[in-house]
Parts: C-alpha cells; structure tokens; sequence
C-alpha cells in the first residue's frame, strides 16, 4: 500500500525517525554531550601572562598560512567561568601565540586545559579548539592570585600575581579591543579510516557582546614543568612581559572558515 504521495509508508516512517535524529546537536541522542550555542559567558574571572619564548619553539606550533609576530609573543591564560549558559561553571587553561594572518594581527590557539567534559567536547567538535582535559585552578592565596595546571596529579604551570594590585580602569576602551583580536584554531578530524583527513581547516572563531567590567595590572611569575601529556614547557619562558587580570563578559558562537588545507591541495 502507497501514501498519497506515492511514498511507501514504511519508507515514510523510516525518513521521518530519521529527521527526527538529525535535529540533535550531537551524540548520544537520549542526552547531547552539549547543548547548541550560542553560549554566554558572565563574571569571567581571567589571570593571564604574556611572556617571550624562543623563536624556534613558537615556529614550531605556528601553521601556514600564520606568521609568528615580532617578539616570540605567548599567552597562557586562567579563566574560571563563574555561570556560562548550558555549560555551568568550569575553570580552563589557554595556550596561544601572537600571530599575523593576511597582514592583521591575531592569536593562535594551540592548546588548552579544561576541568568539564561538556564545554571540552563542544570547543573540538564545533569549532576545533584543541582542549584536553586537565586539572586546572584559580584563586586567590592572601593577597595573590594564583593559577595552576596539574595533570593526572602532577603540577605542570604554576603563575602568581599580585590580586588587583594597580586599576587599569582608564584602559578599559582599549583592554576590551584587545580581547577581541581575531581567534585562530586549527580544526583537525581523521576519517573512519583513522589515517586519512576528513578535516583541516583553520577557523575563525566568533566572540560577541564582549563587555569588560574591570582590569588589573601588575608583576607576574610563570614557572612550567616539562610534561609529555601536557606540554606548556614546549614554549619555554624566556621572560614575562606583563600580567593582567580581566573580569568580563562575552558570547561565544559561531566560527568561520578562513582557510581550507584539504581544498588547497586538491589539484
């Protein structure tokens, strides 16, 4: 027996549970590992410390078509997100370099560290952030702010600064521009084959409504254990060059394809 349409009613069926399934945002369907963004993001506490490292480490985690920028310029950053929407709280490590990308300046987000499988599996699989998993913390100790990085039990970052030691209230207009210099990651994603690409792509990644309540200055040290599972030694510490701490809000969304590998190799 046929429908009306001329379809088959168990082919219907089968189309339909289909579509059905399609309409989640991710696997397992009885429960999606994340919920779709966008995701807002308030009260984010950010200690983050800008030092010098080696040109040929910093060479080495750069892809074309990125140029390292003048300095050797690196960024690893604590954020504890206090209240993010679908996500909850969660503490997070960011690695990244300063870069250029078609003669404009950008970061380069090469690694990170997070405590929460959810917002880990969602910053992978959509836009291609490169986290892990990892045991990091930020809090105040006295009158220091202390950010640390442990994996599997082992302390692999230790960075201490002064809490809210000299008000950069004056340089608001120009901090929240800062934080909304261009995002890179590289998104990469085999095929069932395990071997072939099925993914290259560098993105851009989309920050909205950023909106910076307060920053801070002052000394930083940084100190880094050499790790094989979490490699923040890889970019040695030459010198620090500044610390801050920023507490803000933003949106994190969508991300934008700036440059394909797989289409650039395709005769």
């Amino acid at each position: 027996m046929r429908s009306l349409t001329g379809e088959s009613p168990v082919v219907a069926g089968a189309a339909s549970r289909t579509d059905k399934f399609l309409q989640y945002p991710v696997m397992p369907t009885l429960r999606p590992a994340y919920p779709r963004g966008p995701w807002h993001y308030k009260d984010m506490h950010q200690l983050v410390v800008t030092y010098e490292s080696t040109a040929e480490a910093v060479r080495a985690v750069v892809p074309a078509p990125l140029q390292p920028a003048d300095g050797n310029r690196v960024t690893i950053e604590w954020r504890r997100m206090s209240e993010v929407s679908g996500f909850g709280p969660y503490t997070e490590v960011g690695h990244s370099v300063a870069c250029t990308f078609e003669g404009k300046p950008a970061i380069y987000v090469f690694q990170a560290f997070l405590d929460s499988e959810s917002p880990t599996l969602a910053g992978r699989e959509i836009l291609g952030f490169p986290k892990r998993y990892g045991e990091p913390d930020l809090k105040t100790v006295r009158e220091v702010l202390t950010g640390t990085l442990n994996y599997g039990g082992v302390q692999v970052a230790l960075a201490t600064m002064p809490y809210r030691a000299v008000d950069l209230s004056d340089r608001l207009a120009e901090i929240e521009q800062e934080l909304q210099t261009t995002q890179l990651v590289l998104k990469l994603l085999p095929d069932v084959d395990n071997h072939t690409p099925k993914v290259a792509q560098l993105i851009r990644v989309g920050i909205y409504n950023v909106r910076l309540k307060g920053a801070w200055g002052g000394p930083a040290e940084l100190f880094t254990v050499p790790h094989v599972g979490c490699p923040v030694a890889a970019l040695p510490v030459v010198r620090v060059l500044e610390g801050r701490q920023h507490l803000w809000d933003m949106t994190l969304s969508d991300g934008q394809v700036v440059h394909d590998y797989l289409e650039t190799e395709r005769p």
